[in-house]
């Protein structure tokens, strides 16, 4: 499964925020491979933009990781919203929606949130005046997009249990080979002759274990290796 981290990234409050949120989907989901844009030091950080990199190259270095990405996972927090990380969540809607098996989570922390925080007194004060307006505000459509692709929810612990969930969908829809559920191995197929796969993901309970083997050609059987 690849997970895509978007969200702006020059400050060092986003360094600090992409650095943790990588690190903890990385202990989450094991074996996943996540791309965030703050580890790719060749383009950014203080080193990566001492370089020249023009606007077709960056599009194009980010757009072949979208194009091979499953989920995407985008922080949309901000007064104003992320310009680039809305124009990656543009993009990967329209794939979703031309019916490529992916999925946006995009991420708001800003605890301005009327979800969040309402109370009446908020509520009172801020229709009170004018500039008393008393929440944050997300682009309704750029929200409309997330939602529409996925899921909108305010911390990391949600947007991880959300990809826990779609995980299966990923790891079926590989061949064998590239699938991390599956090990190969130098046992032949007794069926195609062909070489088997551990199912490392399930341990049968027998005494001593023994692990499940599949074959692409549709052999299944278990033994002790």
């Amino acid at each position: 499964m690849r997970i895509y981290l978007a969200g702006p990234i020059f400050t060092y409050g986003d360094l600090l925020r992409n650095t943790e949120w990588a690190q903890k989907l990385r202990a989450a989901l094991p074996g996943v491979d996540l791309y965030s844009p703050v580890e790719n030091t060749d383009i950014n950080g203080v080193e990566g933009k001492k370089k020249f990199a023009g606007s077709q190259e960056i599009a194009n270095g980010d757009n072949i990781r979208l194009n091979k990405t499953d989920i995407l996972v985008a922080c949309i927090d901000g007064d104003v919203l992320p310009s680039g990380t809305c124009a990656e969540i543009g993009k990967f809607h329209e794939k979703i929606e031309r019916g490529d098996h992916k999925y946006i989570v995009g991420i708001c922390t800003d605890n301005r949130q009327m979800f969040l925080t309402h109370s009446e007194a908020k509520d009172k004060g801020g229709a009170a005046a004018l500039g008393e307006q008393q929440y944050s505000y997300q682009n309704l459509y750029v929200t409309g997009l997330i939602k529409q692709g996925g899921i909108l929810v305010s911390n990391i612990e949600d947007a991880i249990d959300f990809i826990k969930e779609k995980e299966p969908e990923f790891n079926k829809s590989l061949p064998m080979e590239n699938n991390l559920q599956y090990q190969k191995t130098d046992i032949e197929c007794p069926k195609c002759k062909k070489f088997i796969y551990k199912d490392v993901s399930m341990v049968l309970t027998s005494n001593p274990p023994q692990y499940r083997y599949v074959c692409e050609c549709g052999w299944s059987g278990s033994g002790y290796r």
